[in-house]
């Protein structure tokens, strides 16, 4: 079982790579130039040479690819420009322009390119935190591109997150099963099941907290947190990708906590942690909510019985609860929008989940 997380499930899209059809060599210096800056992250200046070759061919067939590469370019400046993962104006301002290249290509009418620039605006609307937006976007692949192999299941697959994001579990679980049932060899298939079993556990009562001690605050219960919106945060000292996470998560939690957001650390014994090298560790790392080491699942074990417990077999990974107790969102920090904190926080408990 990895303790490793593939780094921001929606920023691994791979829409940022160069196209299959851009990634022949062509007979064409201006195209070719523009590839060039593209390969080189110059994202700006590759938008502007498509956007350039495409006012000089705007009678050439591959017209939509150019426009295409044009939007991906300024969706990935957009990327680029964000500040902890939100979007700032530079960001917009980038996505905005890409959202016009997208809908270039859609006026096109039907072509190869159509299905990507939708899935695009989808992920314009991520990105830019407008998750209804995102849905609607994802959507209208799934409805008007029923045939195309290659984005109808990636659509199917990032309107499952979206969902998951609006807290929508029912959503995101058909999504998921379509996914399944059409596609059993996508390429997303490993990450679709993983959240099949993720989702089968939310609107549930959570797993207790079983830990071998406190490295770090007070000790809590779960029972003792009802009534507080709760983020358990599976780390480890050693993971890079937690470091990395770490400034955009601290953030995270210092504009929530006063709202009513209780955080717990959870680590193992994985590659040797000890209680007292994770307390060295948190010295210096400005984390200031309880942390625990998980109890061994079995004597000598490096994973614990809690992390088993929420199927937290990769980080860095977040479960959020909410008022009562039950799992409502689990994933890679980098995915958890404002809005599903919010959602939470303004949730009515008496209701029932999703309401």
């Amino acid at each position: 079982m990895s303790l490793l997380r593939p780094f921001l499930t929606f920023a691994m899209l791979g829409l940022c790579s160069v196209s299959a059809w851009a990634q022949t060599p062509s007979a064409d210096p201006a195209w070719d130039a523009a590839i060039a800056l593209k390969k080189k992250a110059d994202y700006v200046s590759a938008a502007q040479a498509f956007e350039a070759w495409a006012k000089d061919n705007a009678d050439k067939p591959r017209l939509g690819e150019g426009l295409t590469e044009a939007g991906v370019c300024w969706f990935s400046s957009g990327r680029a420009q964000l500040k902890l993962l939100r979007p700032t104006a530079d960001s917009k301002a980038s996505f905005d322009k890409a959202l016009q290249q997208f809908d270039s290509v859609l006026k096109l009418g039907p072509g190869p390119y159509g299905a990507r620039a939708q899935h695009m605006r989808g992920s314009v609307k991520f990105f830019s935190g407008d998750m209804a937006g995102a849905e609607i976007e994802y959507g209208r692949v799934i409805d008007e591109w029923k045939t195309d192999a290659k984005y109808l299941p990636k659509a199917l697959e990032k309107r499952a997150g979206v969902r998951r994001n609006l807290l929508r579990t029912q959503d995101a679980i058909a999504d998921l099963t379509r996914y399944a049932k059409d596609f059993p060899q996508g390429e997303d298939i490993t990450s679709v099941q993983q959240y099949l079993r993720y989702c089968s556990k939310f609107e549930k009562p959570a797993p207790p907290l079983v830990a071998e001690a406190w490295i770090q605050g007070s000790p809590v219960t779960l029972d003792s947190l009802k009534g507080d919106v709760v983020m358990l945060y599976f780390f480890a000292t050693w993971c890079e990708n937690c470091e990395a996470v770490r400034p955009f998560l601290l953030d995270l939690i210092g504009r929530y906590e006063a709202m009513g957001i209780k955080v717990v650390g959870i680590v193992t014994h994985s590659k040797g942690q000890t209680v007292e090298s994770v307390r060295t560790w948190l010295a210096g790392k400005k984390i200031n909510f309880p942390v625990m080491m998980d109890m061994r699942d079995r004597p000598n074990s490096e994973f614990g019985t809690t992390i088993l417990s929420y199927e937290g077999s990769k980080i860095p990974d977040v479960v959020l609860l909410d008022r009562l107790g039950r799992m409502r969102w689990h994933d890679n920090p980098n995915n958890l929008p404002d809005s599903t904190l919010d959602a939470l926080l303004l949730e009515d408990p008496t209701k029932p989940a999703g309401k």
